[in-house]
């Protein structure tokens, strides 16, 4: 019986002192828990409420002055939306080949304007950051460069361009690629200026050249959002190439421009379904890619 004891006796200390240390745990998990909601409560103060309370009245100046009606804007859409998805079944898809033929141009005219972004960007996008531009000019006047094809949109490109070049895939391609230059070369420069600067500090003092610094220090750092801004870019330049055939500069645009002029809603809905299956195949490929590079 006392052997019983002594064996029993450990195995309650035991089990005693672990249950003390769950509840120490369970204890300790609580008082974060509570100080985390404090903290989060104190995060929204008057000035938090200030925000939300102008942004929502900034919104309602904004639908006045508009003179949007919602009510007559749903009840009217809706009816009218559901004779046009009516017309639009089932796809018609006995132009498939042409389609096709279309839907590959719509890619390399977004592929080459990508391209044509990339080389333009590269050299802008390193004299647009703060800590890589020789002087405070050049500076200014790269910031200048991105900032104002930015600022003209695709399609007025593309407008101007068919008017002087002509109809066809190149003002396409000219249009992606100048306007799409600005959104790289920024997003380039951005990345650059957010570098971490030890070993660009550490080349400088040893005496490296500036293009020793952006070989070795500045490009290994900046490689995975370099490759995933320019997979953004190309994703996005199809799906603008699609609208840029709208005003004639080649690709699937110009298909589904005939067909809405025709009231050919069922081959509406085929190109429709094409190019989101186009899309869909490139952003898994883009996410496939991003995952191994960073």
């Amino acid at each position: 019986m006392n052997q019983h004891k002594i064996l029993i006796k450990p195995i309650l200390i035991k089990y005693i002192n672990k249950m003390k240390n769950e509840n120490i745990i369970k204890l300790e998990i609580d008082n974060k828990t509570k100080h985390l909601e404090k903290y989060l409560r104190s995060q929204w103060s008057w000035k938090t409420y200030v925000f939300i309370f102008s942004l929502f009245s900034v919104l309602t100046l904004v639908v006045i002055d508009l003179e949007i009606n919602f009510i007559k804007l749903f009840s009217d859409s809706s009816k009218y939306l559901g004779d046009i998805f009516s017309r639009m079944l089932p796809p018609d898809f006995s132009n498939f080949q042409n389609l096709i033929y279309s839907m590959i141009e719509t890619i390399e005219i977004a592929f080459l304007g990508t391209f044509i972004a990339i080389v333009l960007s590269i050299p802008v996008g390193l004299f647009s950051a703060r800590n890589l531009a020789p002087n405070f000019g050049i500076f200014l006047v790269a910031r200048t460069i991105t900032i104002f094809f930015r600022a003209i949109p695709e399609f007025i490109m593309a407008m101007i361009l068919v008017i002087a070049i002509g109809f066809g895939a190149i003002p396409g391609v000219l249009a992606l690629g100048i306007h799409t230059m600005g959104f790289l070369a920024k997003f380039y420069a951005e990345d650059i200026e957010h570098i971490n600067k030890g070993p660009v500090d550490a080349l400088k003092s040893s005496g490296a050249s500036k293009r020793q610094i952006i070989s070795f220090a500045v490009i290994p750092q900046i490689i995975p959002s370099f490759v995933g801004n320019n997979l953004y870019i190309l994703d996005r330049n199809i799906r603008m190439a699609t609208m840029l055939g709208i005003v004639g500069a080649g690709g699937i645009g110009y298909e589904l421009q005939s067909s809405f002029r025709m009231f050919e809603y069922q081959k509406v809905s085929a190109i429709i379904l094409i190019i989101f299956i186009t899309i869909f195949i490139i952003d898994h490929l883009s996410s496939y890619i991003r995952s191994k590079v960073s």
